[in-house]
């Protein structure tokens, strides 16, 4: 079996030339992100992109040293990464059939309840992105069959509850996890929306998978809503009324509710230093895309200087599995219990390649396949910028300069909003905006 380290010591016994092989997956780095005025982005941003591609194989892996397994949770994050990376949809299609496997299913994906609907929101998000209709049709039936198995599970409110086998995960942060846990039902909502979506776009009727959404927003904001807080709590039957940040970023991310309550969401829950701070680069990206969404890029800018950069200050040449600032020395690489048992190579930590295309280059898809996009820039406190962000079969190139925009592309169907405008993108010419 392959094994990763970056010094070996050999221990008695006379050594004949060691040799080590590098085994990688052939890709194209397709992305670049730099400041002229800040060379440690670049820095970040290229560690990161190193750190997936040496965990990108015959599936997205989570890391190269302990697990070196294919969890849905991680592979959700990175075909984030790996859409503004190298856009290599083959490797996320492997990655997808591989985590269904074959029913029937007898345990949630990883054991994880939340892996489960993350498998199936992540199977939506790609043909959104590909339009590979092909494989929806091939993978659709083991999606139906998992939903089946996510139903048959749930209590008598239609809740996710914790059964026999099961691992309610979310993360690894300190979550109230008496009874059904909240960001486990908001979770459980977008996934059926996403069935929802995806029965449509086979022609079938999506009503009921919609009519379950409703139900259940319905019991969650009962439940869990707490309006003296202005927050959702964990649980609703420990008594305890803990509110950490995980529903709140998940409601943000998949529109659960209005801008207004978002905005709430993001004073009481994100920008409060009394709830309980995230230590995982994984819980950390949704949160940093929460907050990008409604324009809030100043503390992601922030996030990835002191925490990505944080570790690279550190000697990281990849990006690790976790990262608490308040730590030093060897305390840095325990975990589980273990003096060396963090994974230093974590695919999970590659979110900032996400971040800057996504949201400062402000590279999206606006249809189904890609077929048409929209470039966005938000600089944030970036003063220049160059960025290129993969897009369908090509790229996008944008270069900001203290108010000037270049946009170029050999793509069409694009459209640039800038200063309150909206251009079109002509393939093949620059757009250059004052």
């Amino acid at each position: 079996a392959a094994r990763a380290f970056r010094y070996v010591n050999f221990l008695g016994g006379a050594v004949k030339a060691p040799v080590a092989q590098l085994e990688l997956l052939p890709e194209i780095y397709k992305a670049k992100f730099s400041c002229p005025d800040d060379p440690q982005i670049a820095k970040i941003f290229d560690i990161c992109a190193y750190t997936f591609h040496l965990n990108s194989r015959e599936f997205l892996l989570d890391g190269i040293k302990r697990d070196r397994w294919c969890w849905s949770g991680d592979a959700y994050q990175s075909y984030m990464v790996n859409d503004y990376l190298f856009a290599d949809r083959a490797l996320n299609r492997r990655t997808i059939t591989a985590l269904y496997g074959k029913p029937p299913y007898l345990e949630h994906i990883n054991t994880i309840n939340d892996y489960s609907a993350f498998l199936l929101i992540g199977t939506w998000e790609y043909y959104f992105t590909t339009g590979d209709m092909e494989f929806i049709r091939f993978i659709l039936p083991r999606a139906k069959a998992l939903y089946q198995f996510i139903l048959d599970r749930l209590d008598e409110n239609g809740l996710v509850v914790q059964r026999p086998g099961d691992w309610i995960f979310i993360d690894w942060s300190d979550i109230d996890k008496d009874g059904p846990l909240c960001a486990e039902q908001i979770l459980l909502w977008q996934a059926h929306n996403a069935m929802a979506k995806l029965s449509a776009a086979v022609g079938e009727d999506g009503g009921l998978y919609l009519d379950r959404a409703d139900k259940l927003k319905s019991v969650i904001m009962e439940k869990y809503w707490d309006a003296e807080k202005g927050a959702f709590i964990d649980s609703f039957t420990s008594g305890r009324r803990n509110v950490t940040r995980h529903a709140s970023i998940f409601a943000i991310l998949y529109d659960f509710v209005d801008r207004d309550t978002a905005e709430e969401l993001v004073k009481n829950v994100l920008e409060n230093d009394a709830v309980t701070k995230l230590t995982t680069p994984y819980f950390e990206l949704y949160e940093l895309m929460a907050l990008c969404k409604l324009g809030h890029l100043g503390m992601a800018q922030e996030m990835i200087d002191s925490y990505w950069g944080g570790m690279v200050r550190l000697g990281a040449t990849t990006i690790w599995e976790q990262y608490d600032p308040t730590e030093s020395g060897i305390r840095h690489y325990g975990m589980y219990g273990m003096r060396f048992g963090k994974s230093l190579c974590h695919a999970w930590g590659s979110g900032p390649i996400y971040l800057l295309g996504r949201y400062v280059a402000g590279v999206y898809a606006t249809s189904v396949g890609s077929e048409t996009f929209a470039v966005e820039p938000n600089p944030g406190k970036y003063a220049a910028f160059d960025a290129v962000v993969p897009m369908r079969d090509g790229t996008v190139a944008v270069h900001y300069d203290h108010g000037r925009l270049t946009v170029y592309t050999e793509l069409s169907g694009g459209v640039v909003k800038f200063g309150g405008r909206e251009y079109a993108l002509e393939a093949g010419k620059t757009l250059a905006i004052e």
